[in-house]
Formats: C-alpha cells, sequence, structure tokens
C-alpha cells in the first residue's frame, strides 16, 4: 500500500510535469504556425519580427501614456482631499517617511492649524505600526497644552477629543479676542 501511494504521488508529479512541458510546446508551435502564415523565408520572419517589436513598443508608449495620466488625476484627487480634509477639520496635514535611528521606518505627520497664531503652533506625531504617538516639541510643553496633551492623549487616548479640543481653543483665542 505505501509503495502504491509513493508511486501514485510520483505519477501524479510526472503527468503535472509532463502537462507543463505539453503547454510549452503547444506556445511554441503555436508560435511556428504564425510565423509559417507569414511566409517561410528569412525576410519575412525578420519582418514578422520587427512587426511584433513595434507593436509592443507601441503597446509600452500606451501604457506610459496611461500611467502619466493616472499619475496626474491621483496628484488632483489627493490635492482635492487634502484640502477639503483642512477645511473641515482645521489642519493642514504634511506627511513624511523616515527611519528612527534603529532603522525602523515610520511616517511623521505634522498638524498647523488654520487658527494657529504662529508658524511655531504645530503637533507633530510619528505613526509606526499601527501606533500613534505625539511627539514633544516648545509648542506641547507648554503648560496649557501640556495638561491637555496628558488629560486627552495620554489619560483618554483620544487624539481627535485633543485636537478638537485645541481647535476649539484656537478658534476662540483667534476670533474673541
Amino acid at each position: 500500500m505505501v509503495n502504491t501511494l509513493a508511486v501514485d504521488s510520483e505519477a501524479k508529479q510526472t503527468i503535472e510535469a509532463l502537462q507543463i512541458k505539453l503547454q510549452e510546446t503547444k506556445e511554441k508551435l503555436q508560435a511556428v504556425e504564425e510565423l509559417k502564415q507569414s511566409g517561410n523565408s528569412g525576410a519575412s520572419v525578420d519582418s514578422y519580427i520587427s512587426g511584433k517589436i513595434v507593436q509592443l513598443k507601441e503597446q509600452i508608449a500606451t501604457l506610459g501614456k496611461r500611467e502619466e495620466r493616472y499619475k496626474t488625476v491621483f496628484a488632483d484627487r489627493i490635492s482635492v482631499f487634502r484640502r477639503a480634509c483642512c477645511d473641515m477639520f482645521g489642519y493642514k496635514i504634511l506627511m513624511d517617511d523616515h527611519h528612527r535611528a534603529d532603522g525602523i521606518p515610520v511616517t511623521r505627520f505634522t498638524l498647523h492649524s488654520i487658527y494657529a497664531q504662529s508658524d511655531d503652533e504645530k503637533l507633530q506625531f510619528e505613526y509606526e505600526s499601527g501606533n500613534t504617538n505625539i511627539i514633544a516639541s516648545d509648542y506641547t510643553l507648554q503648560p496649557e497644552i501640556s495638561r491637555q496633551v496628558d488629560i486627552f492623549i495620554r489619560k483618554m487616548n483620544s487624539i481627535p477629543a485633543f485636537t478638537a479640543n485645541l481647535t476649539v481653543e484656537s478658534f476662540n483665542k483667534r476670533t474673541l479676542s
């Protein structure tokens, strides 16, 4: 029984290998048939190959143009998305990728409030493997902001509540003063 199983497994592998070889042979035969249909002389074979090369170059050019159009459309859509997010949530968001000293790749997000009174009023977060951490800066170390970081981010674990509260406070300072 064991020998039969080994033979069956070996036979299956042989059959699979033969099927692959058969498919390759069929493809080669089809290529030869296409060459025969285009003519038997060496010149016609060269002409056929040259025609195929031209055809492939045209396909590459077409695909290159399509790729450029996709890139342009994508850039336009990203621009609309960024502007809309800024208008809706009150923050201009910049993103850049870098590696920490230990070589781990991280993405840094810098948020600039539309209500900020100076360029120094920005928040920076590092995002790595699903974890987001605020980066300490002169702005976030100010007593009022530091207190909010402790309450909303560290205790309540809510960056959205922190940015919402900060946005309302910045809005009030800017519009009521």
